[in-house]
């Protein structure tokens, strides 16, 4: 093995093991209008570990604008509501990151933080998640010019695959 890939590999082992890596979850999400921000769109959704949520965004408006983003939440915060049979109904609270970069109109990059409430139902000994939330979020633009963005609020509804290591 080369050095470069042997490094790789210790890095990734060390961080798996600083965030406590015991799942990991793929999935989708539709985004909705959410103001001025922020056009309906969809992005793939990549968990490392359950509490920590990365979002590549692609909202498409083919009128107005054209934005690739990413979304980096982590949800500490999981209150039960109802258990069942199948799986269990939560409430999920935490915090985060994002950063756009439009192409089309108004071509410029924003970012900064977000607080992301929701719902979530797992399902099938937790394999299987149902999500919805809504992440009051405020920033910066960056160019074309400096200043601060528009509170916000972007609505999300997706799903995700869990795996996880047999106990």
């Amino acid at each position: 093995m080369k050095p470069k890939a042997i490094t790789a590999a210790v890095i990734l082992f060390i961080a798996a093991g600083a965030v406590n890596l015991h799942a990991f979850g793929l999935g989708a999400q539709f985004n909705f209008i959410a103001g001025e921000v922020f056009a309906p769109g969809a992005a793939v959704v990549v968990s490392p570990a359950d509490q920590i949520h990365i979002a590549v965004n692609w909202y498409l408006d083919f009128e107005n604008t054209n934005v690739v983003g990413l979304t980096l939440d982590f949800c500490p915060l999981t209150l039960p509501i109802s258990q069942f049979k199948a799986g269990s109904f939560n409430f999920t609270l935490g915090f985060g990151l994002f950063a756009n970069i439009i192409f089309k109109g108004n071509t410029g990059s924003n970012g900064g933080l977000r607080i992301p409430l929701g719902f979530n139902v797992m399902l099938g000994k937790n394999a299987f998640e149902i999500f919805t939330h809504i992440a009051p979020s405020f920033g910066m633009r960056f160019l074309p010019s400096m200043g601060f963005t528009d509170f916000f609020f972007p609505v999300a509804l997706g799903a995700r695959f869990w795996i996880r290591p047999a106990k």
